[in-house]
């Protein structure tokens, strides 16, 4: 038992020794900027700060890899050095598309299975640099196979938890030439996950670990994984279309579980390739539908001839303590009836120290909501609605 504490103290340790760690870090500051100048740009306001991302994602990331990664290190995967680093290398690769969502398990163990397959036996003299080749040719895919399902059933997980929350606002151009709104999941979360490195002193117990390479002895190593995710709606509320993708990657990585599975179990390699490249392909596709289902579907955040849709709500604002959500329907302001935003600030105006709101619900209800307004507020109530088309394309915040 001291030998397998001090091997996992030691895993934790080289997760700060990573330095996909401090990249992970620092690409989710990147997109957490790039958000902010964009919500600038188009709303003329920050609604979320730069720093979300990250908060947002952290704790939930490492809640769920502590937890996947205590089946993993319970089920005995073995990945070798040499493909630990390959598999970095290819996050490394991805990031060069500067795409969020490329930086997926499912792309980085994907590619990595490919060289694996069709690395040749070279030589570079560089001993540790051979001994990593050695290692990825070694590598079995039956681990690949349960470590890409385990990560996308984690990320499926976090999906359907967190993905739909505290969604951005955006402005696109429409079929038509109009402006429409639309909202987007653009989440980045550190998942590190537990195995166990073929090298080491924690000794082998009976039929543990199970998958991977056999050896003499083991140590732990806790390495960083970044699951990558972004998602456009315009078509629905961002809640009901993302948590369907949620479940649709969990379900995904269900299957790619059972297919390694039956293949280890038949002896039948073959399946595990599948399972391996399906998961890659399967990722993809359930991208790929997504986006065009919502291209093709009816925009729902667009002017109206009665009320104004909410396209957003500033965080800690007037709008948002008065429970006010994306989606719904502001119909009147302080007893007027609403057709622009001209007319909502106009309605604001009436009563600079209180605001009545009529509220049509995603229930299809009215509703009433009012508050006091101290000094200043009525002109920060923190709404945000697709904008009238004017040259300079800006949009109005209230």
């Amino acid at each position: 038992m001291d030998i397998f504490v001090k091997e996992l103290l030691h895993g934790i340790a080289a997760l700060f020794l990573h330095p996909l760690s401090y990249v992970f870090v620092i690409v989710a500051f990147v997109i957490g900027f790039k958000r902010v100048k964009r919500e600038r740009k188009e709303f003329k306001v920050k609604v979320h700060p730069v720093i979300d991302n990250l908060i947002q994602s952290f704790f939930p990331g490492l809640l769920i890899g502590v937890i996947f990664s205590a089946v993993l290190l319970g089920a005995g995967v073995v990945v070798p050095m040499g493909m630990v680093a390959l598999i970095g290398v290819m996050y490394a690769l991805l990031g060069l598309t500067l795409k969020t969502r490329f930086l997926n398990p499912a792309y980085a163990i994907g590619l990595a299975s490919v060289v694996a397959l069709v690395l040749p036996h070279v030589t570079t003299n560089v001993d540790f640099l051979d001994i990593w080749l050695r290692d990825i040719r070694n590598t079995p895919l039956d681990a690949l196979g349960i470590l890409m399902s385990l990560l996308l059933i984690q990320e499926g997980i976090l999906i359907i938890w967190k993905g739909a929350k505290r969604t951005s606002p955006r402005l696109l151009k429409g079929k038509r030439g109009q402006y429409v709104g639309a909202h987007e999941a653009t989440r980045f979360w550190l998942v590190p996950q537990f195995f166990l490195i073929p090298i080491g002193a924690i000794p082998a117990q009976g039929d543990w670990p199970i998958f991977g390479l056999q050896a003499v002895g083991y140590s732990i190593l806790l390495v960083p994984f970044a699951v990558g995710f972004r998602q456009l709606n315009s078509h629905c509320l961002p809640q009901e279309a993302i948590k369907a993708t949620g479940k649709q990657v969990l379900a995904l990585g269900v299957l790619i579980a059972a297919i390694t599975l039956v293949g280890i179990y038949t002896g039948l390699p073959l399946l595990t390739v599948i399972a391996i490249f399906g998961g890659t392909l399967g990722r993809e596709l359930i991208t790929v539908i997504n986006s065009q289902r919502d291209d093709n579907g009816k925009p729902f955040f667009t002017r109206r001839n009665e009320g104004l849709v909410v396209l957003g709500v500033v965080p800690g604002t007037p709008a948002a303590k008065m429970g006010i959500q994306v989606g719904e329907v502001i119909m009147k302001v302080n007893g007027v009836t609403l057709n622009n935003e001209r007319e909502f600030y106009r309605a604001l105006q009436i009563n600079a120290a209180f605001c009545k709101l009529e509220v049509l619900d995603h229930k299809g209800e009215i509703r009433f909501s009012q508050r006091s307004l101290y000094e200043n507020e009525h002109h920060e109530l923190g709404l945000l609605f697709v904008h009238e088309i004017t040259e300079k394309k800006s949009v109005e915040v209230s």
